[in-house]
């Protein structure tokens, strides 16, 4: 499976989208997130619930490149994110009989790769917790396992996201990269849409001191 990596150079979520969000704090919905009306995704989802277990073939190709995304957004290891979206993908399949019919896959199908990347996440400060003395700081260990991210404009925009706290750094992600309005990632983390606005404010104003220069740049 290839990993659909390269988000801050995209079109649609590409760094100037990321940086206007910043900023200006643009609430547009992505078409893809929202409710949609998608006939033929019903229609496998339906044929999928009978037993026809090829018909989970569309969903997959639908949509993996977004749930890879989501996943190496938040576990920044481009390894384990190709393993949570089979996961996450496996585990939606398995309990595809408690899906609402009606509904669009796309939300469920987000939910559950981010709460397991979170796991991976809370795995990983327990394991950094126990293993690092008083000392001795922390350091990110994946970061060799980062994409390249091309473009002096989305490097920076990276490197700022990268150093927030961690919560702030999903949340910001979620929201400044992958587009998602508040009310979505607080159904995808679990955690309460205020909570959300509170992660996210902090985020801004760090994210905004850090590219000050950007930031000016774009009221002159």
């Amino acid at each position: 499976m290839a990993v659909a990596i390269g988000v801050l150079e995209s079109a649609e979520y590409g760094p100037f989208s990321s940086l206007q969000r910043l900023m200006f704090a643009v609430q547009s919905k992505s078409a893809g997130h929202g409710v949609g009306n998608d006939p033929v995704e019903a229609g496998a989802i339906a044929a999928v619930k009978g037993g026809d277990n090829r018909s989970y073939d569309y969903l997959v190709s639908k949509y993996m490149k977004r749930v890879v995304s989501i996943a190496w957004g938040i576990v920044r290891n481009a390894h384990d994110a190709e393993d949570l979206a089979q996961e996450a993908f496996v585990k939606a399949f398995q309990t595809i009989g408690r899906f609402k019919t009606g509904e669009p896959f796309g939300p469920w199908i987000y939910r559950i790769v981010t709460n397991l990347a979170l796991d991976v996440v809370k795995r990983r400060q327990r394991f950094r917790h126990e293993e690092l003395s008083d000392a001795q700081p922390a350091e990110r260990r994946d970061r060799a396992d980062l994409p390249a991210v091309t473009g002096e404009l989305g490097r920076r925009i990276d490197e700022a996201i990268e150093s927030l706290p961690e919560m702030q750094r999903i949340v910001a992600r979620l929201y400044l990269v992958e587009q998602f309005d508040h009310a979505e990632i607080a159904v995808m983390t679990g955690l309460s849409e205020g909570t959300i606005r509170s992660h996210l404010s902090l985020a801004r104003g760090k994210l905004k001191t850090r590219l000050a220069d950007l930031y000016e740049d774009a009221h002159e």
